[in-house]
């Protein structure tokens, strides 16, 4: 397999730099991000700093690993290790006569772009963490103290899931959610209800594998999201274009005990099929971050660690 490293540079505007591969090259005016082979004497972030330097003349400075997909070319099975870069030094230049483009939020402003760069667009709009409320075994006062501190730290993305709650109180719970998060920019998601998401002006519905199994087509909201299980619910989140999909349980959960875990090699393999950000679900917890990124993951989703990593 081709190891291939890649870096999103992050400008302080929150934009990206793409640039159009050259005349000459294989996929010559295709836009990707930057980046090529790693040499056999190299680990990732030796090849990171020396295409960077070589292709654009900078010297990336503050960098992390990010996501790691693998990619089938007719040329051979390429692994695209990319790296998330927020400091350089230098400025950036032409060097192999590239055209560059910054790209912000929303649709692409350039075209055609690389395949492979196609889900890692969609997955720079999601946070590393999508937090599941936990009302029923927190208690309401423990859980908004919670709350407001996880918001005021960083505007987060929060799926309301209480199935103990009865529609009436529901909506409740959601408008004082929606009140906490909207000022710090948070993004509020509604468990299975479309209707109540729609109604109360949420950003977004979380289907259920069973919802997801009958649609047609794609709710009407800003954000959609699906519970997956199976490489054929995560194909069906490519057919409906759903923004991101939950694939779990990948450890054994409390909620679930006799539920097999997938493991992450099955977690990988089932992520590199479709184009569609996936988060990894299933008795994780912060220190599974960077598993959950080299196993093809945009993030993590919790539940109890969520809160309990919140708390201490």
């Amino acid at each position: 397999m081709i190891q291939v490293v890649a870096g999103i540079l992050l400008n302080s505007d929150g934009h990206f730099l793409l640039a159009k591969r050259p005349v000459g090259k294989i996929y010559e005016g295709y836009w990707e991000f930057p980046g090529g082979k790693v040499e056999s004497n190299e680990d990732g972030s030796g090849a990171l700093i020396r295409e960077l330097k070589e292709e654009l003349g900078i010297v990336p400075k503050r960098f992390k690993p990010w996501v790691r997909k693998t990619f089938h070319y007719p040329h051979g099975e390429v692994c695209i290790n990319f790296f998330k870069v927020r400091h350089w030094d230098g400025v950036v230049a032409p060097l192999e006569n590239q055209e560059f483009y910054w790209q912000g939020r929303g649709i692409p402003g350039v075209s055609p772009l690389l395949e492979p760069n196609i889900p890692i667009l969609k997955s720079l709009h999601f946070p590393d963490k999508y937090l599941i409320t936990n009302l029923a075994e927190m208690g309401e006062e423990s859980f908004f103290r919670q709350l407001s501190r996880s918001v005021e730290e960083q505007p987060q993305m929060i799926q309301v899931r209480e199935k103990h709650l009865s529609v009436s109180d529901l909506e409740k719970f959601i408008r004082k959610v929606i009140d906490i998060c909207r000022p710090s920019g948070s993004r509020i998601i509604v468990n299975e209800h479309i209707d109540i998401a729609e109604r109360l002006g949420a950003d977004g519905v979380h289907l259920t594998s069973a919802q997801l199994g009958t649609m047609t087509r794609r709710p009407e909201l800003p954000l959609c999201s699906a519970s997956c299980h199976t490489a054929d619910d995560l194909a069906r989140v490519d057919e409906l274009n759903l923004d991101f999909a939950v694939l779990s349980a990948v450890k054994a959960t409390q909620s679930h005990p006799n539920q097999i875990p997938l493991g992450w090699d099955t977690f990988r393999s089932f992520s590199a099929e479709i184009k569609t950000p996936i988060y990894a679900l299933g008795g994780l917890k912060d220190s599974d971050l960077k598993d959950a990124w080299y196993h093809g993951a945009v993030g993590i989703a919790m539940m109890r660690s969520a809160w309990q990593e919140i708390l201490f």
